[in-house]
């Protein structure tokens, strides 16, 4: 076979030349470009995976932190859903007050009015039995001074009327001012 490759015009001194030539190459290239570029490459994805394990590490910590956010946001609306009822018994406890208070000065004064209207009826009855006294005195004291026939009963007795009438509205009028 070298006789054939020597005809064809390669000399053995030239295969093992190029052969030693081209593992040289490789192991230059190997040296110089293989190796820094394997070195980049792990480099690359060293950073790669720290990255990684950085962005789970950061969203476990968010979701951590969403979780504590979620139980601070849940207990403050718990605390102020409380607070809002705890307020609003409050405010129905104060009203209760208020009412029963508005209540009792609205049957104090009721029963003050009362009081005053009957104290006033009592004033104006006894005003009118007095009267009703005294005019009975008087129609009594003209009947017995002189003789008295039907027609004068019937005068003397609406004079007696319409006097207790004028006397009555009077007292009335006095009363009510």
């Amino acid at each position: 076979m070298l006789d054939q490759l020597k005809e064809l015009g390669f000399h053995s001194e030239d295969i093992i030349l190029h052969v030693i030539n081209a593992v040289i190459l490789f192991l230059i290239v190997r040296g110089l470009a293989y190796k820094p570029l394997r070195r980049f490459m792990q480099a690359r994805t060293a950073r790669i995976a720290a990255s990684l394990d950085e962005a789970a590490q950061a969203h476990t910590e968010a979701l951590q932190l969403r979780g504590e956010y979620e139980a601070k946001i849940a207990a403050a609306e718990n605390t102020a859903r409380t607070r809002a009822l705890e307020i609003t018994a409050a405010a129905n406890e104060s009203a209760r007050g208020i009412t029963d208070t508005a209540e009792r000065e609205s049957l104090a004064l009721l029963n003050k009015a009362r009081a005053k209207a009957e104290a006033e009826q009592s004033q104006t009855l006894a005003g009118l039995q007095n009267e009703i006294a005294e005019l009975s005195i008087g129609i009594a004291e003209q009947i017995l001074r002189r003789e008295v026939n039907n027609a004068d009963a019937m005068a003397l007795t609406r004079d007696a009327m319409a006097q207790m009438l004028v006397h009555s509205n009077a007292a009335q009028e006095g009363s009510g001012q």
